[in-house]
């Protein structure tokens, strides 16, 4: 009997609202450009990891022999989707790639496809570098875990001697009576609706053939870091840093859209928040992510400072308004909703674009991520999935005292001159050489 039957990890798991969510986002994805809702982590060793090393790891983790062998089993009308395990199947095979020069990713590690009612939610692959160390890859169903949940999964498999274990799946606790839940999905519903509204604007060009989708890493000091986190606290975001990181990637969006000599539409921005207590060890499994939904005026959109001035006034309205919380309580009220009525809904608001641009930070998630199967970890990069539309992504994290950007897009939504023109409009934003 292998190993992992012996602990406590359940045998099956009902996907909560967001899963639910995000499986949705997924078919709607394929349909689009052909590619899967899917995260990328990638960690850099300065150090040779080899194959056998690493599988020799692996095979001491028992909660990784669990996790590859879930697979989803979709639900009948009225019936929870669930992940359920297959006894029966192999765990994926790790593939190991040489790259020729440099750290630049193939395309096919970044295009991963996982048909997760065959195959496994979550995979690895190993890459290693023509100079020295290995680039190690992991890539997970994003309807499986949120990254703040991946990056905890990969610390159990990576860290030798574990404090604790990690608290796998969320208890839901008691709910509230089923009136007061219609009631409340319905209002953020209605929301949804009224904030989408009227034009908004998005770089999102549409295509006749599936877009190729690529992907920008902007890099910063230590220093430079430090600095930027100064300029937004001395301004209107204090320490809410993340305004001050969306009001410059607004700004940026909306001058190549006013240099394509359309500039008019508010920007509607949807904000992850995730739902676990500081510094807690769970949950792995199951999304633990709720949104604040912004809709910036085109008035303020040439203004960093008014922009972030109007997003804390927002932000503050919207938890005034448990915003959050209702949004959640939504999810988890339509997961019994069958998938082509879902995906109908979804669409409705916006005629499918969802949001002007899709953005995140991940905080200080990556804070003691130092090393990793005994060795130090001298990078590490979020490649977020990208929706299309809109088909355009950013994704702040901050390593090692150092922030960085992964941009996301669609070849068909920006032109090789309107990437470097976005990403030097924000690092310029950011740094104050522009105000």
């Amino acid at each position: 009997m292998p190993e992992w039957q012996h602990s406590p990890f359940p045998s099956s798991l009902t996907l909560n609202g967001a899963d639910y969510f995000l499986l949705q986002l997924d078919r709607l994805m394929w349909q689009s450009s052909g590619k899967r809702n899917v995260c990328t982590f990638v960690l850099t060793l300065p150090e040779r990891l080899t194959l056998e090393d690493l599988q020799h790891h692996l095979a001491n983790r028992p909660a990784y022999q669990w996790l590859c062998q879930l697979r989803l089993k979709q639900g009948w009308p009225l019936r929870l989707a669930k992940w359920t395990i297959t006894t029966t199947e192999k765990l994926p095979a790790i593939n190991e790639y040489q790259l020729s020069s440099g750290d630049d990713l193939p395309d096919s590690v970044l295009a991963a496809d996982l048909d997760i009612s065959k195959q496994s939610a979550f995979k690895i692959e190993l890459l290693q570098r023509a100079e020295a160390g290995s680039l190690l890859v992991f890539t997970w169903h994003h309807a499986l875990m949120d990254a703040h949940g991946g990056e905890m999964f990969i610390r159990y498999l990576g860290t030798e001697h574990l404090l604790r274990q990690p608290d796998w799946v969320v208890d839901e606790g008691v709910k509230l009576p089923l009136k007061n839940r219609a009631t409340i999905a319905l209002e953020m519903k209605q929301f949804l609706y009224d904030i989408s509204a009227g034009s908004l604007l998005s770089l999102y060009k549409k295509s006749a053939v599936k877009p190729q989708a690529y992907y920008r890493v902007l890099s910063f000091t230590a220093e430079q870091s430090e600095a930027i986190s100064e300029r937004a606290r001395q301004g209107a975001a204090g320490f809410l840093v993340s305004a001050f990181y969306l009001a410059a990637t607004t700004y940026a969006v909306a001058q190549v859209q006013k240099q394509r000599g359309i500039d008019k539409g508010d920007v509607l921005v949807p904000i992850p928040l995730d739902r676990r207590k500081s510094g807690a060890h769970g949950p792995v499994i199951g999304n633990q992510v709720s949104f604040l939904f912004y809709r910036i005026p085109n008035a303020v959109l040439d203004d960093v400072s008014q922009c972030t001035v109007e997003l804390m006034r927002q932000m503050k309205a919207l938890m005034r308004s448990e915003s959050p919380e209702h949004y959640i309580i939504m999810l988890d009220f339509l997961r019994r909703m069958p998938g082509f009525l879902y995906r109908r809904m979804l669409k409705a608001p916006t005629n499918g674009a969802m949001a002007s641009f899709f953005y995140s930070d991940t905080g200080d998630s990556l804070q003691g991520v130092d090393d990793l199967f005994g060795q130090p970890i001298s990078g590490a990069v979020h490649y977020p999935p990208n929706m299309y539309p809109p088909g355009m992504t950013f994704v702040f994290s901050r390593f090692q005292g150092a922030l960085q950007l992964t941009l996301g897009y669609m070849a068909a939504d920006l032109s090789a001159d309107e990437v470097e023109q976005l990403l030097m409009s924000i690092q310029r934003v950011l740094l104050g050489d522009k105000d």
